[in-house]
């Protein structure tokens, strides 16, 4: 029954994360999608970010701008979270080098598949980032390696006899 819940919240975040990633699919009219370059799609300054949060906090101090810059960094950093406790506890992965490669994997896909739904005009503010792409690992693998630790520790206590808040039924 666990098992069954934890892979019906799978595809609810998968769902979820359709819908965030894309903001919607939008039918905009051809003119204005024809009329942004490339280059504004395209984000391929690693770590850009921390010069944006510096340059934003400089010119404008701790103002609004600023501060939904860091929600927004924050949220890419957290949005593949989930997938790496999935592919803990779902799909029952043991090495971290795998699951490093699986989250970036999806955060490469889903980076493409904005490109691609922006360049054609069916999602409006949205562009392919390698920043996403290293907040995206980060977090999954934050995700994976957090999980990792409590199942050892968790199996640890049971192993030793101990009750724990994770052992109580």
């Amino acid at each position: 029954m666990l098992k069954r819940i934890i892979f019906y919240s799978f595809i609810f975040y998968l769902i979820v994360i359709g819908q965030l990633t894309t903001g919607g699919i939008n039918v905009t009219p051809k003119s204005t999608a024809n009329e942004v370059s490339l280059t504004h799609f395209i984000h391929v300054i690693p770590f850009y970010f921390s010069y944006d949060l510096w340059t934003s906090l400089r010119n404008n101090g701790l103002d609004w701008f600023f501060m939904n810059t860091i929600k927004f960094y924050f949220y890419n950093l957290i949005m593949l979270v989930p997938l790496g406790v999935y592919l803990a506890l779902l799909f029952r992965l043991k090495s971290l080098k795998k699951a490093v490669i699986i989250v970036f994997l999806t955060s490469l896909t889903i980076e493409t598949y904005q490109l691609l739904l922006g360049l054609f005009g069916l999602v409006w503010g949205r562009a392919f980032s390698v920043d996403d792409l290293i907040l995206n690992t980060l977090g999954g693998a934050v995700g994976y390696i957090v999980i990792i630790f409590l199942i050892e520790k968790f199996e640890y206590s049971v192993a030793k006899g101990s009750e724990t808040s994770f052992g109580k039924q």
